[in-house]
């Protein structure tokens, strides 16, 4: 399994799981976003098991008071049959968010594939969950 921030030119594969859980994400809009939003606010993550993408993940930075840095996991999203990769993308995550000096990981936006399982050593947080190291 490998996992990295998509490039530029992977960006449609990841719009294209994308909408299979926003289904009424329009590519304009997704383009628009994306180039207003990334890098600073959003970073598009994939899982790519044998050169494709299986597994998708919108995050973000952020910063306040309460939770200090932290990463929230906007959108997840996995292709059908691909669930049982779900658990390895969240490791990923909760290491992507140490390299990147945040003190939580918060997943709380719209998901699929994704089950109370693979949120090991996670707790609930008002509409999600949440994990501090």
């Amino acid at each position: 399994m490998q996992f990295r921030e998509l490039s530029p030119s992977e960006l449609v594969e990841g719009f294209a799981l994308l909408t299979t859980l926003r289904t009424e994400l329009t590519s304009e809009a997704f383009d628009a976003f994306i180039t207003s939003q990334y890098p600073k606010d959003y970073r598009p993550i994939g899982a790519y098991q044998r050169g494709e993408l299986q597994v998708y993940a919108g995050v973000s930075i952020r910063e306040n008071l309460e939770l200090g840095r932290h990463l929230i996991v906007d959108d997840f999203v996995t292709y059908n049959g691909c669930e049982n990769l779900s658990g390895e993308m969240v490791d990923y995550l909760c290491d992507y968010a140490k390299m990147h000096k945040c003190q939580s990981i918060l997943v709380w936006g719209k998901q699929r594939g994704l089950s109370i399982n693979d949120l090991s050593g996670f707790r609930p947080k008002r509409d999600g969950f949440i994990k501090t190291f």
